[in-house]
């Protein structure tokens, strides 16, 4: 199922409509500043295991989060000051922290929660539905387990993974491109992967 959002200005109905289908336990594509992610919420345990099977992912292995605010990232995360001021300068934007886990978190989302990855996308509907849950998702790339192509088009995400989708967000397009990955733990940092996100701040 495709809903439509405008990109700018989401309708609030469709919003809450869609949050109901993660509250449900269910899976569903979103799109973000880079590219599209499935997405689910964290303490739903099915979700989470149905979102690792439609990816072929290991279990084991962790996954990021998407986050409405800064204030929202530090609930779960161990914040340093340091830390604090870069993810100010920026976030929201296409960039992925990888942070140390307050433990908040299930286990289940992966590396025993020691390190989170954390998202603040650039992206009003996906905000939008952020603030309207009041709780942070848990994401993984929209890739094709078969070809590992970076699916970049509701249609193409809806043919590859819609039989264990929920739903499918469609707003207008994603740069398609996926994030800078940034490892910020104990004030050292260390770029772990360049992508849409300028790194030259940390190099």
């Amino acid at each position: 199922m495709i809903i439509q959002l405008n990109e700018e200005y989401p309708s609030a109905h469709r919003i809450q409509r869609i949050a109901k289908l993660l509250e449900d336990g269910g899976v569903i594509a979103i799109p973000t500043d880079t590219c599209y992610a499935l997405a689910c919420l964290p303490n739903k345990k099915s979700a989470v295991e149905q979102m690792v099977k439609l990816r072929k992912l290991d279990p084991k292995k962790p996954r990021a989060l998407v986050f409405s605010s800064i204030q929202q990232i530090s609930i779960y995360t161990l914040l340093s000051d340091l830390n604090f001021k870069i993810l100010k300068r920026f976030l929201p934007g296409p960039y992925c922290f990888i942070l140390e886990s307050n433990r908040k978190l299930p286990r289940f989302i992966g590396d025993k929660r020691q390190h989170i990855g954390v998202r603040m996308p650039n992206h009003a509907v996906v905000l939008a539905l952020l603030e309207e849950l009041d709780t942070p998702l848990t994401v993984t790339s929209a890739i094709d387990p078969e070809s590992d192509e970076l699916l970049y088009d509701p249609w193409s995400i809806e043919a590859t993974f819609g039989h264990g989708l929920a739903a499918v967000i469609d707003s207008n397009g994603v740069p398609g491109e996926v994030s800078s990955v940034i490892k910020l733990i104990d004030d050292d940092y260390e770029v772990i992967r360049e992508g849409l996100g300028d790194i030259s701040a940390f190099t």
